[in-house]
């Protein structure tokens, strides 16, 4: 079956093999975030490292909020020049926009303050946390280029090359982190901080190496099949909807540390908070990579139905090995030799799984729902679900933390567990594969989503 045909079930091609390379990247991204985390417990000042690196990363997860959907917008809308070049140019002028914002953050004068006083963070984090976010300063950039050449690559059915650009991001990572770890030369968190910066810039520059030629073939007066050249307006009303979206929910993060820190057992949940997170990504990254997959592919009725067994395939392998994991030391050998962790935190970590299993289950439907309505260019309701699942959480999270005798660590998983239920709640109810229900759905004026290279 060819690129451009509509798949019939979510065994065929047309879906399963465009998602496997696509998770084989998001698996790829997964383990950084353990082999981090796994290399800070290693060294001096463990507890202390990883709860600074945790915040660090959230910190700088939210600046670059407004660029991360860049990847899907690019699958969705990067078939001429026109629309890439407004794409990259929305991409600086948010991209630099948010760096300059991470500059002045880094600045001891304006970090101070807005570490004590608005994070709430403990003394003996301020230095590494500072110090790393300095570090980190080229992540955004990095991250914004290299999802949209690999978009691009989505685009144009080269999604079978990422994984090879992932590699190099990764090796990069692993290079970095085992010569702190040996020369000692830089504490846990600025040394991740490096490495995870390094890493990204060596993704964005191999994405673009691969995206190059399909860039350069892209046609000058729209693409084939009559694809529609969006304006500088159109284009803002499809984008910033999107921003807004990982915006929301990256700038949540920093106000789950607040949270945390707020809460019973505030140093040990900011220590294990983000290994917990890091081990739920592992299953989480199988459900986000489909969202890419449901943009470039969901066409007809037929592709429909494939995405919707696909979806209940996917949530049920990953709930049901999640849950045989939990369930028998597994679990608690990853947190203690993968991770390196000490007994007590170990200890603290089975709260937060169990709590987490709605999770798992949500996800892919989730993707699933976001990518059609991404596809259908109601972005609108994508952000309107986010917001649901970042209010959820965060009322359940400061009004958990305040009145039940729990670990914070606890009270956090649940509320991020409840969030999501939310979310899925919310997107089910605006009946997001609505567009799909007869043959012949059109995007943006044009007769099929999928295309080949533009030279082809």
């Amino acid at each position: 079956m060819g690129y451009r045909e509509g798949v019939k079930t979510a065994v065929k091609p047309g879906i399963f093999l465009t998602w496997l390379p696509l998770a084989a990247m998001w698996i790829l991204m997964a383990v950084e975030q353990p082999a981090v985390s796994a290399v800070i417990a290693r060294m001096d000042d463990a507890k202390r490292e990883l709860a600074a690196f945790g915040v660090t990363f959230s910190l700088a997860l939210f600046i670059e909020g407004p660029i991360i959907q860049i990847l899907a917008a690019a699958t969705a809308i990067a078939d001429n020049r026109q629309n890439y070049e407004r794409l990259r140019l929305f991409l600086l002028i948010l991209g630099g926009s948010a760096t300059f914002i991470h500059v002045l953050l880094c600045i001891p004068g304006v970090f101070e303050p807005f570490a004590v006083h608005i994070l709430g963070l403990p003394d003996q984090l301020l230095d590494s946390v500072r110090r790393s976010l300095t570090v980190m300063i080229p992540f955004t950039l990095g991250v914004g280029f290299r999802r949209l050449w690999q978009g691009v690559l989505i685009r144009y059915g080269a999604s079978r090359v990422i994984p090879v650009t992932m590699v190099i991001r990764i090796s990069v990572l692993f290079a970095v982190l085992a010569w702190g770890l040996r020369s000692g030369v830089l504490n846990g968190a600025v040394l991740s901080a490096l490495a995870i910066s390094l890493g990204v810039l060596a993704g964005a520059v191999s994405s673009w190496w691969f995206a190059r030629s399909i860039i350069a073939d892209l046609p000058v007066e729209g693409a084939e099949g009559g694809r529609e050249v969006l304006g500088v307006k159109a284009m803002a009303v499809f984008y910033i909807p999107l921003a807004l979206t990982n915006f929301i929910i990256l700038g949540a993060r920093p106000l789950i540390q607040m949270g945390i820190a707020r809460g019973e057992l505030p140093l040990e949940s900011l220590a294990l908070w983000p290994v917990s997170m890091g081990y739920l990504f592992l299953y989480n990254a199988f459900a986000l990579s489909s969202q890419e997959v449901v943009i470039a592919k969901l066409e007809d009725h037929d592709s429909r139905r494939g995405f919707i067994r696909f979806s209940f395939i996917l949530s049920l392998v990953l709930t049901t090995v999640y849950l045989l994991v939990i369930n028998t030391p597994l679990w608690r050998l990853w947190f203690s030799k993968v991770s390196g962790l000490t007994p007590d935190l170990v200890n603290l970590a089975q709260a937060p799984l169990l709590l987490s299993i709605p999770v798992v289950i949500v996800n892919s439907y989730i993707s699933l729902f976001r990518g059609s309505l991404v596809r259908q260019r109601r972005t609108r309701e994508v952000t309107a679900g986010v917001a649901v699942n970042v209010s959820v959480l965060l009322i359940t999270l400061f009004t958990g933390v305040a009145i039940l005798p729990m670990p914070a660590i606890a009270v956090a998983a649940g509320s991020y567990a409840l969030s999501f239920v939310a979310e899925f709640i919310y997107l089910i109810s605006r009946r997001p594969l609505r567009g799909y229900k007869n043959d012949g759905y059109r995007e943006f004026g044009s007769s099929s989503t999928t295309q080949n290279r533009p030279s082809e």
